[in-house]
């Protein structure tokens, strides 16, 4: 086998070459170059485009975390409830943590979980009786639970990252701050009473007067949460680009030949099928890394879930072909990994932050498939956050949208193939790439007027010629009969 690339097999072979320094190629070299260097400016402007989009909305989110508002509950209406309630409104706001707010309106812990569940980044919530509760213990009851004073609640299915890296830990240094100055304060005011009926308290309730417990609503803390349904969906758009460049460098033929509306039908229902096919393999994938036993605090996953996160794939994948395959049908070969790239790092980056630590331009991450895809998936598996309406809304909208405008797509690109203006691999007439065995449609017309042209020129009227020696005359009338 080595022998068929072994240099005595290749000698004589480059007999015929020239140097790349000869001047016979000295014009095809130059035009390389340019060429290159047009490719090197072209990938700095992707590269930029690309970069400043990603960190673009990341460079700020520790400055824009006050955006977010986690509430304090006071369903205690004690002492306690009053003092830390007054307490965490005093806490110093700053850029980096997030803002607190009372909520008067709830009664229950109950239903400040449903609420943190629905619409709520968290909350902490003084528990009812705190206040009657330390009293006795510090009055000498034997037995105190200091965590029963207050519940953190948290919902970490509804975003991930924020949740993690600022709700949580905004809810947890807050409750700490706060039992450790309630101690203080009691310790102090302890010392300073002469009441000996005080000096014998639950000295247990007097130095850890308030604790807390956390409760996860909607948990979605498992290892790859943060993660999972992005790498799922870049994995299938990743895997759609190749097969879409692939379609538009082989698809030539078809636009010569066959018609606009079979093709019109032909690549969307192409498309629909290999969406569906990835993003099962992406469902599969998910069932056998994590299985149904993911987190043993999610909902319970079920034959339905497993169909759920198949379909919600597939409408993104769907969602992305389309898109991508309008820009693929027209861009030249150099510009091919533009919108690729333009479209990759603004659906990555709506998975992995929120709106809310963002600049007010990323409100365009709303209408990503990757964000609707995996707020869908979020609340399949944790029930958090439920805005199934309209993250299914919206990626309905952009497959309508991108169905119609592939239509038109298809319709310009057959056009351009009929007519020679572009060829089989996206070279417009005129680039020196260019290659068709279309002929140009201006090139056509000027032939069809020069041969026009060449013609002799016609007289205007009939001219009638009579041969005396037949005796029939239509000049005279004489027709012979």
């Amino acid at each position: 086998m080595l022998g068929i690339f072994s240099w005595r097999r290749l000698h004589g072979k480059d007999d015929h070459r020239v140097s790349i320094t000869a001047a016979s190629i000295r014009g095809e070299v130059r035009n390389r170059v340019w060429d290159y260097l047009q490719l090197a400016a072209i990938s700095t402007v992707m590269i930029w485009a690309g970069l400043s989009l990603f960190f673009g909305g990341v460079y700020r989110r520790s400055v824009l975390a006050n955006n977010i508002n986690v509430y304090i509950v006071d369903l205690d209406g004690g002492a306690v409830g009053t003092n830390v309630t007054r307490m965490v409104l005093d806490t110093a706001v700053t850029p980096s943590t997030p803002v607190w707010l009372q909520n008067h309106d709830l009664n229950s812990v109950d239903a400040v979980k449903a609420w943190v569940q629905h619409s709520g980044w968290g909350a902490l919530v003084v528990n009812p009786g705190a206040s009657a509760r330390l009293e006795s213990a510090l009055a000498g009851a034997d037995h105190y639970n200091a965590s029963a004073a207050m519940t953190l609640i948290e919902s970490t299915g509804r975003q991930v990252v924020a949740e993690m890296l600022y709700v949580s830990s905004a809810l947890t240094t807050t409750a700490q701050a706060v039992a450790r100055q309630y101690a203080q304060i009691q310790v102090t005011n302890f010392q300073a009473t002469d009441d000996p009926a005080q000096q014998q308290p639950n000295y247990a309730a007097l130095i850890n007067p308030v604790g807390f417990v956390t409760v996860d609503v909607a948990p979605a803390g498992f290892t790859m949460s943060p993660v999972m349904s992005t790498f799922g969906y870049l994995a299938i758009l990743l895997s759609i680009i190749g097969v879409l460049i692939m379609w538009k460098m082989t698809s030539f033929p078809f636009f010569a030949r066959v018609r606009f509306c079979d093709l019109a039908l032909m690549w969307p229902v192409l498309l629909l099928g290999l969406a569906l096919v990835l993003s099962l393999y992406q469902a599969l994938a998910f069932l056998a890394f994590r299985g149904p036993n993911f987190n043993s605090q999610a909902l319970t996953y079920t034959t339905a879930t497993f169909f759920k996160f198949w379909f919600t794939g597939t409408a993104v994948a769907f969602s992305l072909g389309l898109w991508l395959f309008n820009w693929f049908l027209h861009l030249t070969p150099q510009l091919m990994a533009l919108p690729s790239i333009c479209t990759v790092i603004p659906n990555v980056l709506s998975t992995v932050s929120t709106f809310e630590l963002a600049p007010k331009f990323y409100r365009i991450m709303y209408a990503m498939p990757f964000y609707n895809g995996s707020s869908l998936i979020l609340y399949i598996l944790t029930g958090a956050h439920p805005t199934i309406g309209r993250n299914v809304g919206v990626l309905v909208a952009e497959i309508v949208a991108m169905t119609a405008l592939l239509t038109l797509s298809i319709w310009i690109r057959q056009i351009c193939v009929l007519r020679g203006i572009s060829d089989a691999h996206g070279w417009f007439h005129g680039s020196r790439y260019y290659h068709s065995h279309i002929p140009y449609y201006k090139d056509v017309c000027a032939d069809a007027e020069h041969q026009a042209e060449s013609l002799p020129p016609r007289r205007a009227g009939v001219e009638i010629v009579d041969y005396d020696d037949d005796g029939v005359s239509l000049t005279t009338g004489n027709l012979g009969v």
